[in-house]
């Protein structure tokens, strides 16, 4: 009996290593809202990607950028500049890094700190 239940305890932490060591931490963070502002002498920026999943099985996400630009010509603000763009990516789980299918440009992932990066632009997770 005491054989039988160590060998159902050991099947059950091996279970268990196998499924925590397989879990993809910057995965499960990838979704969510990201904010970035900046002002200048020229401006401001106001720059938020919304990133969901679009086909887990393929690691594809769908990424929404909005962008908005504050500029000012002569010390005095002007019409705002307005931007959106939709655009697919893949995730590549060696890397840790998602790629746009378009561009080609890359982010990469602070999951401490709660970053996301593109080239050296740096993005806050919202949500």
């Amino acid at each position: 009996m005491k054989t039988l239940t160590f060998l159902l305890l050991a099947s059950a932490i091996i279970l268990w290593a196998c499924n925590s060591f397989g879990k993809d931490e910057v995965k499960d963070f990838i979704p969510g809202t990201y904010i970035r502002s900046s002002e200048h002498e020229f401006g401001a920026e106001h720059d938020t990607l919304i990133i969901s999943v679009q086909n887990a099985g393929a690691n594809e996400y769908k990424i929404e950028r909005r962008f908005r630009y504050d500029r000012v010509l002569d010390g005095k603000p002007i019409e705002p500049e307005y931007k959106q763009t939709i655009n697919s990516a893949i995730y590549n789980a060696e890397t840790k890094m998602l790629q746009e299918s378009s561009t080609l440009e890359t982010y990469s992932f602070d999951t401490k700190q709660k970053f996301l990066f593109a080239g050296t632009t740096k993005y806050q997770k919202l949500k």
